[in-house]
């Protein structure tokens, strides 16, 4: 029975791509659109770098001398 249903949703969105098609071509490239998984956008990273004016004196010793000023 899932097999019938499988087959019965493949067959379904081959006959609505053939009826969006004007030409072969289009119907070639939607049946290679069905086939292709959407690409997924990289994920955003926080950012590592602090602009040098954000920084206080204290802060800017402690990232980028390594050492505590006082």
């Amino acid at each position: 029975m899932a097999w019938q249903e499988y087959n019965n949703r493949r067959e379904r969105a081959k006959f609505i791509n053939a009826l969006i098609a004007k030409t072969t071509e289009q119907f070639r490239d939607l049946e290679l659109t069905d086939k292709v998984k959407p690409i997924k956008p990289p994920e955003k990273v926080e950012p590592t770098l602090i602009p040098e004016s954000d920084l206080t004196d204290e802060e800017f010793a402690k990232t980028v001398l390594g050492k505590e000023v006082g």
